[in-house]
């Protein structure tokens, strides 16, 4: 399980097997297993580890001062966090790490990553590109969540899923306490939207579904 967790990590696609082995069997290192809900990190607690996510689901989240949960990003196995903490000079977790459903999440120390970085120069660029990659993904989420309106980052979604399935009729994969985390809003703002949207003839929807009524005035609201 923890192997096929690294292999499905880009941050160790030039390893060898055996490298793998001995990443995986290391002191420096330790995997660890957690339960729904758990909390991995706090916000504002020292980032000392580089993290992978070997089975399960992990979710970073932000929570404001009116008590709204804004999920940053979901990570699922052979993803990576604390990359891009781990040697700031600001070393703490900005948001919060929890375990959506149960996972393990292997913990690789720091001192053993800087090691890493310097003997294998490969291992060094991705692990750049992946800093740079997830810098412009986080800045693309914050402008999303901070110049959008409710009813763009809707229909935003709405969108996603029907250039992916070519379907009027969309599956919700998600509770509206999901989907309302997910978008940094209360779920009662979300449910008004919804009846908003539904008022004004663009959806139509039930508790796990949305049928598009006005596909052109859904890209128009985007």
């Amino acid at each position: 399980m923890l192997l096929e967790g690294l292999k499905a990590c880009k941050l160790f696609k030039s390893f060898s097997e055996e490298e793998l082995n001995s990443l995986a069997t290391s002191k420096e290192a330790f995997l660890k297993s957690y339960s729904s809900e758990d909390i991995l990190f706090m916000e504002g607690e020292e980032c000392n580890h580089l993290s992978v996510v070997a089975e399960g689901t992990i979710e970073i989240v932000k929570l404001d001062s009116e008590g709204n949960i804004l999920i940053v990003s979901t990570l699922e196995k052979g993803n990576v966090f604390g990359e891009n903490l781990l040697f700031g000079d600001m070393h703490f977790y900005p948001m919060s790490v929890v375990c959506k459903n149960s996972a393990n999440v292997f913990h690789i120390r720091k001192s053993y990553v800087a090691t890493l970085l310097q003997k294998n120069y490969e291992f060094l660029l991705i692990f750049l590109k992946v800093l740079s990659n997830k810098a412009m993904a986080l800045s693309s989420k914050l402008k999303q969540v901070s110049m959008k309106s409710l009813r763009q980052m809707i229909c935003d979604y709405i969108l996603d899923i029907y250039n992916k399935e070519k379907s009027l009729d969309i599956c919700l994969n998600m509770s509206k306490k999901e989907w309302a985390d997910k978008l940094g809003v209360q779920r009662p703002s979300l449910s008004r939207e919804l009846m908003n949207m539904k008022k004004d003839g663009l959806i139509d929807y039930d508790r796990k579904n949305i049928k598009i009524l006005d596909l052109e005035e859904i890209e128009i609201n985007k």
